[in-house]
């Protein structure tokens, strides 16, 4: 594993010396984090993911015993190793109950701390080797499958399309009896008065009644798997079981036909309600699932509508549905999705798919042709909406084309304009997002500059511009060029040479109104940036 260690310590030259002299790479450690007080320490672990934070016990205004109680309090999982220069059985009592790691006494063997270092680090792996361990994530995965489950075959009708030894590898891991290829069929049911009259959670506990009698009579003849769509339907996909598989297509579909009978007679009988149900005719799985699909939720619409305890069958594709279906236009993610999402290259190949199946021979036609039209409007009118923005704003002169009807008699035209919108979108989100940026960054410096004197620390200043601290810390660092706790010490040693100028304001007093509780840390950072004491500074101005 790859960690990240803080050091702490108020004597700069101990923590610049561990940082540079360990072999952190040989122990694990990508990233060695210093800070030279526990409230620098705090600042540090607000923006980075730290592992392990190794701290002196004896530092001014905040201790390393006040400062583990603050780790525990809000980062429970962070390993400790106590240092001191006490040989103080208190400090050791007090460590223990704070659950540190290890406790060393200054001055401490590189060898001797290294150890401890080492030994610390492979119990935090152990630790998360255990979270992550097989046997755990197979109990996970397994108390999840029934909603792994239905939540897979829900994503293949909704039109999601997968490589075929992906979908055999996913199918397999989810330990289900079906293979692509394979011959499969639906059956919808819908629940009706009474049954469709109880509470959520009645007919859920209704639905899943059904499911079980379902599987029952389904059982030998069939294999099953089934879910609730987004229509309310149960929805089963019916491949063919081992008492069915020698039959022809026809005998088969009798059976099948049967068993859903018999689903409709038995729910009538012990859950004292109606269903309708809907068969399907066989086809390939999954090649056109979705499709048929499509088809069977259009026979309910078309066929059944309204009537209380309907049984039918549907037949080939021609005998449903006349016009073709623009399938890639619906198969999520939708097209509202991935603009909202920010997903451009998705949202681009998704466009590229939809304009090259309206390409085919059985999509020519101007219906169609609207029919993208008025999703591509919709996508741009929803994401307008959902900034409190105009749809004129955003696509300017462009907009009396949306406005005035269907422009667009050919695919190429309507393709060219469905990019060049595109385009002209990216080019202002993308400017809009670095303005937003910008503004952060203002607003940043102005209250670090008008509050030197106060907390300006990473975690206030984030709280300020209702940002997470990390995520402030990299749009001012990208934005800036610099780190944001660099920002921070530079303006107070700009602000500290100004002051310095007046003879008549003390060094104790510098400290304080740039927001140092000790003087002596002031002097110490003081001197790291120039080189010199602030008052060897002061005497050199004279």
């Amino acid at each position: 594993m790859m960690h990240q260690v803080l050091i702490v310590d108020d004597h700069p030259h101990l923590v610049d010396s561990m940082a540079h002299t360990l072999p952190w790479e040989e122990m694990g450690v990508i990233g060695v984090h210093k800070a030279y007080s526990a409230h620098e320490a705090l600042q540090t672990l607000d923006i980075v993911p730290v592992d392990l934070v190794i701290t002196d016990i004896r530092m001014p205004v905040m201790s390393g015993l006040e400062l583990i109680r603050e780790i525990r309090r809000r980062w429970k999982d962070i390993k400790i190793i106590l240092m001191s220069g006490y040989a103080d059985f208190e400090y050791a009592k007090e460590a223990l109950r704070q659950d540190v790691e290890d406790y060393l006494l200054k001055p401490v063997p590189n060898d001797e701390l290294i150890r401890s270092i080492r030994g610390v680090l492979d119990k935090k792996a152990a630790e998360w080797q255990a979270v992550i361990s097989s046997q755990r994530v197979l109990n996970t995965f397994r108390e999840h499958l029934p909603a792994l489950k239905t939540g897979f075959l829900l994503e293949l009708l909704r039109g999601r399309r997968l490589p075929d030894d992906l979908l055999q590898e996913k199918l397999d891991l989810y330990e289900l009896p079906f293979s692509v290829r394979e011959k499969a069929a639906l059956v919808l049911v819908r629940l009706e008065e009474p049954l469709a009259g109880y509470d959520q959670r009645s007919v859920s506990l209704l639905e899943y009644a059904i499911a079980n009698i379902a599987e029952e009579l389904f059982r030998g003849d069939f294999r099953i798997w089934s879910c609730l769509d987004d229509y309310g339907y149960l929805t089963f996909l019916v491949c063919p079981g081992s008492g069915t598989t020698d039959l022809s297509e026809p005998e088969r579909q009798r059976m099948l036909e049967q068993c859903a009978a018999h689903l409709q007679h038995y729910v009538g009988i012990y859950l004292k309600g109606s269903i309708s149900a809907l068969v399907s005719d066989w086809f390939e799985f999954p090649e056109t699932v979705a499709d048929r699909y499509q088809q069977c939720l259009f026979a309910f619409r078309q066929r059944i509508g309204s009537e209380r305890s309907f049984f039918m069958t549907i037949g080939k594709t021609e005998e449903v549905q006349k016009t073709a279906f623009l399938s890639s236009l619906y198969e999520p993610p939708t097209l509202k999705m991935t603009i909202e999402a920010g997903q451009w290259n998705e949202l681009r190949g998704k466009l590229d798919r939809i304009f090259e199946e309206l390409l085919q021979d059985e999509f020519q036609f101007e219906e169609h042709i609207l029919e993208v039209y008025l999703e591509i409007c919709g996508m741009l009118a929803y994401i307008a909406h959902k900034n409190r923005r105009r749809l004129a704003e955003l696509i300017g002169d462009e907009y009396e084309k949306v406005a005035g009807g269907l422009p667009f008699k050919t695919v190429k035209p309507l393709r060219e304009w469905t990019f060049r919108i595109l385009d002209r979108l990216f080019e202002l989100v993308d400017r809009e997002r670095q303005h937003s940026r910008a503004v952060i960054v203002k607003q940043v410096k102005e209250y670090v500059m008008d509050n030197l004197g106060k907390d300006v620390s990473i975690q206030t200043v984030a709280n300020r511009v209702f940002l997470h601290p990390s995520y402030l810390s990299r749009i001012y660092k990208s934005e800036s060029g610099e780190s944001f706790s660099d920002f921070v010490l530079r303006v107070r040693m700009e602000k500290a040479v100004a002051l310095l100028k007046n003879k008549g304001i003390k060094v104790y007093d510098i400290s304080g109104e740039l927001g140092y509780n000790q003087t002596q840390h002031f002097i110490k950072m003081f001197k790291k940036h120039y080189g010199l004491t602030p008052q060897e500074y002061r005497e050199r101005l004279l």
